[in-house]
């Protein structure tokens, strides 16, 4: 209840500052002298302006924003609410233009001057959402669509504001010049946060490459361990940013889960599995040779059974989305957890089934059962066939799965068919737990 009334309090402060420039401009500046159509476009441009400053805010990993929600979450509120300020940015100069503002208002270079700024603002927001539509098609690596991304943000932000203290009319209030401040100063602080103190925590803190080692499903697995501190505890479930390069500084930032048990040791090792998937973990990351130096930011996300009361755990995990569901069991062997497990394992075919034998010898020690799942399954196959369905589900859900939890990691077709299933199949939709991450 206390997650969920934080969440309710932050997505109401989000609504709020959304629309607070509305409050203010009513405030300072009451409705007159101007048209229906002029009016709105300039209530457009003022919810959009503050909109695209509070994205910064959803991508900072800021811990006490993320925890009613994840992580995961706020990557898709930053991606969905990216697309509806691009919405209210495209409305802006529309209704102005359907007003009688004159064309050459969008020309960066040429036109009026108090428009200059929003024109090259305008243009450089559409080039931010194409590179991050078509980042594959224009053959941009994560690296440099992330670089650009953050710079073409930032510089967007600024052209608006600089527009925005330009113009006459509602902007050129003194309440509104403050308030528009006060959100420029928040941008500064949540960046500096973000690219500065994160990165400096994680430097003073560095780890190294104890291991590497391939693993079935075009996967590697890496073991790490704290130079000159104590590292940090986690619960399973969990990631981390891995940072990799000369610094923690460079682009090359990944979030990964943790695949090995929050049991840690004397050694406090961390273990990552990381499937072949881009440039990073194809290139970089298997020539991370011990010894080689990296930095870690976390523990972040909200993805464990740690925080959910259950008499038992389903788990599913499809791909890669097996690693989060290795930590869990590792972590519940070493702590003599004794609860009941039944473990979905879905992958193209047995061969890319990573530790599939690792679960099989865990099914010997602890409480799980373990049904691995092939869709494309060679002669004499004794797991299942196909893909997770209705039918399978209930041959292998418990009686008394109202009482358990569970935990869904893979592909997004593979999320939003337990989404529909599981409650299908009588398991609570709000026992059902997701982890998402928007890619580009």
């Amino acid at each position: 209840m206390n997650l969920l009334l934080r969440a309710v309090g932050w997505s109401g402060l989000y609504v709020f500052l959304v629309l607070l420039p509305l409050l203010a401009a009513l405030w300072s500046a009451p409705p007159g002298g101007r048209g229906f159509v002029h009016e709105l476009g300039v209530a457009a441009g003022f919810v959009a302006l503050a909109m695209l400053a509070l994205e910064f805010a959803l991508i900072a990993r800021l811990r006490a924003v993320a925890q009613p929600f994840g992580i995961d979450a706020l990557q898709g509120f930053h991606r969905g609410l990216g697309f509806a300020a691009l919405g209210f940015a495209l409305a802006h100069p529309l209704l102005l233009l359907a007003d009688g503002m004159a064309a050459r208002g969008f020309d960066p270079f040429a036109g009026p001057v108090a428009l200059r700024p929003g024109a090259a603002a305008f243009w450089l927001l559409l080039a931010l959402v194409a590179t991050t539509l078509w980042r594959r098609r224009l053959r941009l690596s994560y690296e440099a669509w992330l670089a650009l991304h953050r710079w073409a943000a930032l510089l967007l932000l600024a052209g608006a504001l600089w527009h925005v203290f330009l113009v006459e009319g509602r902007s050129g209030a003194p309440l509104m010049r403050a308030l528009w401040s006060v959100y420029a100063l928040l941008v500064v602080a949540l960046v500096l946060q973000h690219r500065l103190g994160a990165m400096l925590r994680a430097w003073r803190r560095p780890w190294q490459v104890v291991e590497n080692r391939p693993e079935r499903g075009d996967a590697r697995t890496l073991v790490v361990e704290p130079v000159g501190h104590r590292g940090f505890d986690f619960e399973p479930g969990q990631f981390a940013w891995l940072l990799t390069g000369r610094t923690p500084f460079s682009a090359q930032q990944h979030p990964i889960t943790f695949a090995g048990s929050a049991e840690q040791g004397a050694s406090r090792r961390l273990a990552f599995t990381i499937k072949a998937l881009g440039d990073w973990s194809r290139e970089v990351v298997p020539r991370l040779a011990p010894g080689a130096r990296l930095w870690l930011d976390g523990p972040h996300g909200v993805f464990t059974p740690e925080r959910e009361p259950a008499i038992g755990l389903l788990l599913i995990g499809g791909g890669v989305g097996i690693t989060p569901m290795r930590a869990i069991l590792l972590t519940m062997r070493d702590r003599g957890d004794r609860r009941p497990v039944l473990l979905l394992h879905a992958a193209s075919s047995p061969e890319r089934m990573t530790f599939r034998e690792e679960f099989e010898a865990l099914a010997r020690e602890i409480a799980l059962t373990y049904v691995p799942v092939a869709e494309d399954a060679p002669a004499g196959w004794t797991g299942e066939r196909g893909r997770i369905d209705h039918a399978l589900l209930a041959r292998h859900l418990p009686p008394q799965r109202a009482h358990w939890q569970c935990f869904v990691c893979g592909p997004p077709p593979m999320l939003d068919a337990m989404e529909r299933l599981l409650p299908a199949c009588g398991f609570p939709a709000a026992r059902v737990h997701t982890e998402r991450f928007a890619t580009v």
